[in-house]
């Protein structure tokens, strides 16, 4: 897939807001995959986001998942930081009070924490980010 073609997917769809989220952040792991694959075992994605049963939302309580985590981490250090939370958002979308919480508690140990909303954005930040390695 070109860089073109990444970019076609994201805008493809705009009247579904969770879907779009969706599409930019396979559009973002797939740049990222092509442009580090190196890399590719220290970007994760906890799916932490989506409907659940109240049982299964128990059990995934359970197992750690956590309220306002970001949407994808660089679990990598550069010069500045030892790793990077990404919230995604549409271009319209807002922080819930629990991912601002979360943004506040990552920058306290010193992490860098970013909204992106385009793949444009998240394509400055991770090569900027990766370019202090």
């Amino acid at each position: 897939m070109k860089y073109d073609d990444m970019i076609a997917m994201q805008k493809a769809e705009r009247r579904r807001p969770a879907h779009m989220e969706d599409k930019l952040q396979i559009a973002c792991v797939q740049w990222f995959s092509y442009q580090y694959p190196d890399y590719i075992p220290f970007l994760h994605h906890s799916p932490n986001g989506g409907w659940r049963t109240k049982a299964e939302a128990g059990k995934f309580k359970a197992m750690g998942t956590r309220a306002g985590f970001p949407d994808l981490l660089l679990w990598h250090p550069n010069r500045f930081y030892p790793f990077m939370g990404i919230e995604l958002k549409t271009p319209s979308g807002r922080q819930s009070a629990e991912q601002k919480e979360m943004q506040k508690r990552f920058e306290g140990i010193g992490a860098s924490y970013v909204i992106v909303r385009t793949l444009e954005d998240f394509i400055d930040v991770v090569t900027s980010y990766m370019e202090a390695i």
